[in-house]
């Protein structure tokens, strides 16, 4: 299996510095052929490839990628009520992916790397990849994990793993090298592999059942030593019940999707759509509520941009996925009038067409991050 000639091109290009825009002035043709070429729509006049190839330096031949090493990542995102497992190439493309039921309590730990280790093993079997070519397993996990022991320290919402040396475990059942770090560095590592963003400075929040958030500095993802920064536990509001993290009113608590939810349950409106669609039809004590969400949400994510002041926003979760026109108007507002805090952001949706963590694996041996 060869790597296509319009990855190779898109990879030449990305080494090179150069836009779509650069590469197609220089042949004499359109962007557009040059994105049908990397996006495996078309290919290169036969004519055109001796010029491709002198543009970047290379050999003809390894344009046809011949000589070409294969590298391939294996991966493991682990939630806490499943594991999604997958071998990924180079550009974040997921060849095999199989899910399966967490397991937790006492030995849910071992329980999971054994059957991590199997899945992986049978999945690389499946896309036809050899152990050999298989840089390493990038292990992914819902925090607090500790990448530098390659432990998991999460008691919330993986009982039973508390200080289980994960990364030690799946290479001593598989034979290959392991890194651990938290499922938003994951799923950040992904976007900005799948989106090219690259040298842009992102910023990733995802409204689950907490608030996972990770930042990418353009070159690689801002940690602080041993433990995942938890910026999901900025302080958002006064009010509140205390959350776990100790401190009352922080992010989650007040504007994760569960949080949503159940602030609209407890206020009579079926869960956070019932209070959308109240709202919209003019309850003033729906709007009111509506009213202080969003701000609350926004508060929180004031804080994060105004100390990261990230180029692209994504947001991420599932109830982004419905409601993302509104909290995309809501957060937005924050950048008005205000460059000289908070210079003027872009604000995406998650990518949808893949798992980002399994594809974001790659990330952790291609580019550096450690």
């Amino acid at each position: 299996m060869l790597i296509g000639m319009g990855e190779i091109i898109r990879e030449q290009r990305r080494r090179a510095g150069v836009r779509q825009e650069d590469l197609a002035s220089a042949l004499g043709i359109t962007c557009q052929a040059v994105s049908r070429w990397e996006t495996g729509l078309s290919y290169p006049d036969l004519e055109l490839i001796p010029a491709i190839a002198d543009y970047f330096g290379i050999g003809i031949g390894e344009l046809f990628g011949r000589g070409r090493e294969r590298n391939f990542t294996a991966a493991a995102d682990i939630g806490g009520t499943k594991i999604a497992c997958g071998i990924a190439d180079e550009e974040g493309n997921v060849l095999a992916e199989e899910s399966f039921p967490t397991a937790t309590g006492e030995g849910g730990g071992e329980v999971s790397a054994g059957r991590i280790a199997s899945t992986i093993r049978a999945l690389a079997e499946k896309a036809g990849v050899d152990r050999r070519e298989i840089r390493g397993i990038g292990l992914f996990s819902a925090g607090p994990v500790d990448p530098e022991r390659g432990t998991v320290e999460n008691p919330y919402t993986l009982p039973g793993w508390e200080g289980f040396p994960l990364t030690r475990r799946i290479s001593e059942l598989t034979g290959l090298p392991a890194r651990l770090d938290n499922d938003a560095n994951g799923a950040l590592l992904g976007e900005v592999l799948l989106r090219d963003l690259a040298g842009k400075r992102v910023l990733a929040v995802t409204l689950g059942t907490g608030v996972g958030a990770a930042f990418y500095d353009g070159e690689r993802v801002w940690r602080a030593g041993r433990f995942h920064p938890e910026l999901g536990h900025v302080i958002a509001s006064s009010g509140g019940e205390v959350c776990y993290c100790g401190r009352r009113g922080c992010l989650e608590s007040r504007a994760s999707g569960k949080a949503m939810n159940a602030r609209a349950e407890d206020a009579g409106f079926r869960r956070f759509g019932g209070l959308v669609s109240a709202a919209k039809e003019g309850d003033p004590a729906a709007e009111a509520l509506l009213k202080e969400i969003l701000t609350d949400l926004k508060n929180g994510l004031w804080n994060l941009v105004l100390v990261f002041k990230p180029e692209i926003l994504i947001l991420a979760g599932g109830i982004t996925g419905e409601y993302f026109p509104l909290f995309r108007d809501a957060i937005g507002e924050l950048a008005d009038g205000r460059e000289d805090f908070v210079p003027p952001f872009r604000i995406l949706p998650a990518f949808q067409q893949r798992n980002t963590a399994l594809a974001g694996a790659s990330m952790l041996y291609k580019r550096g991050e450690k």
